[in-house]
């Protein structure tokens, strides 16, 4: 099968570190080993191309749309005003060029696959003009997360573009169930729906080979993901505030970087805590396994969020590296990896629970060897092989039925 692989955000990387990047990369990676015929079409291509499974269509570049993109930005700082609306304006019309690229392919595709971004429609223009399905993956509320964290100046056109998108879809894939109301309050049907959760890649870690190389008497507490508010920072370094003052033993290893870098360093610093927390920043996907091996416990200590809708990578792949987890019982996770059976979880935001969750697997071997082994198994069940598997078997439904219409 011939797939357009479309990824139009700029804010996503195709192949990268954080989370977004690695669910393309991971996804589009699966779908090639599987045999399919992938090409991607991106917005933020990689530096390097032969970093990405299958060949990559650039975006953006056009001379004359930078320049356009320029004037509007300079109109907005004169104004005294923010150049959100000059990025929009310049994604929106990245459409006329996805279109145009979809178009020269020669042999053309059976099948458009895209990550849904707040401006994209030209997939569903291809596919509605070749007779082929699209298929549009979900992975956040776009509109109410980017108007609630960042700013959204066009918000009618972006939910003009997702009333259109939706309902134009042939299947939404919502990486959690939290996500179907969002799908369908754009158009979206329940039969048209179906969740298809983030997975691991399996052979990147290692089951069992963990890094006893440290420090005898150290317990390890790690983290894993983008340093943003809703990940539970701050919840993070309460709860390792309480531990290490409790015992010197304890160590935190937080892989990742973003906005609250500078908050932790604080923290570390106010405390006399520098040399029992280690910050890596923003790492390779490929040293995590590495990291993961130094860690005894996995941390996800997302608060309280009113829409919880991630597919966390990083519990996945804690549960993969045969890590025991200390989790929020948040969204999906109570019925993934359910409490005391293959995790220890907790009310979101409650820190001292979190804390003692983490103590008792550090006093407790057994349980934690036990948690951890549910838990990888788990995993298993979750590969991203697997998941390009369920996605394979939709698409070839929809592709026949297709052509039966064709």
């Amino acid at each position: 099968m011939r797939i357009a692989y479309v990824s139009a955000d700029r804010g996503v990387p195709v192949v990268g570190s954080q989370g977004s990047a690695v669910h393309v990369s991971s996804m589009v990676a699966a779908l090639v080993e599987r045999g399919q015929d992938l090409t991607v079409f991106t917005a933020r291509p990689p530096a390097d191309a032969s970093a990405s499974a299958c060949p990559v269509v650039d975006l953006t570049g056009d001379p004359l749309l930078e320049e356009l993109r320029r004037m509007v930005a300079k109109r907005s700082r004169e104004a005294g005003e923010e150049t959100t609306r000059a990025w929009e304006v310049y994604s929106l019309l990245l459409n006329q060029t996805l279109l145009e690229k979809l178009e020269a392919d020669a042999q053309g595709f059976d099948l458009v696959y895209e990550r849904h971004s707040l401006w994209s429609f030209a997939g569903l223009q291809y596919a509605r003009r070749r007779g082929v399905p699209l298929f549009l993956e979900v992975n956040a509320p776009l509109a109410a997360q980017q108007a609630d964290y960042r700013r959204l100046e066009l918000e009618d056109t972006a939910d003009a573009v997702a009333g259109m998108v939706f309902p134009g879809a042939d299947r939404v894939l919502v990486t959690c169930p939290a996500l179907i109301d969002y799908a369908q309050s754009f158009g979206a049907s329940r039969r048209q729906t179906r969740v298809v959760p983030c997975g691991v890649n399996e052979d990147l870690f290692a089951w069992e080979d963990r890094d006893m190389s440290r420090a005898k008497g150290e317990f390890v507490i790690g983290f894993v993901g983008s340093l943003k508010p809703w990940h539970g920072v701050d919840r993070l370094l309460k709860a390792f505030g309480r531990l290490a003052a409790d015992d010197p033993a304890y160590r935190l290893l937080v892989v990742g970087d973003g906005p609250l870098r500078g908050e932790i360093e604080d923290f570390a610093a106010r405390y006399s805590l520098a040399d029992r927390i280690e910050l890596t920043g923003a790492v390779e996907h490929s040293e995590v396994p590495a990291l993961l091996r130094r860690m005894d416990v996995g941390v996800a200590p997302y608060p309280e969020l009113e829409d919880f809708y991630f597919s966390p990578l990083k519990v996945w792949e804690y549960a993969a590296a045969g890590l025991p987890i200390a989790a929020s019982n948040i969204g999906q996770l109570g019925d993934l990896f359910p409490h005391h059976e293959a995790a220890l979880l907790h009310s979101p935001g409650r820190t001292s629970k979190l804390v003692r969750n983490i103590a008792r697997l550090r006093s407790d071997p057994e349980l934690a060897e036990r948690l951890a082994r549910r838990a990888r198994q788990v995993a298993r069940r979750h590969s991203w092989s697997r998941i390009a598997g369920r996605v394979l078997n939709l698409a070839e439904k929809s592709v026949e039925r297709h052509s039966r219409v064709g």
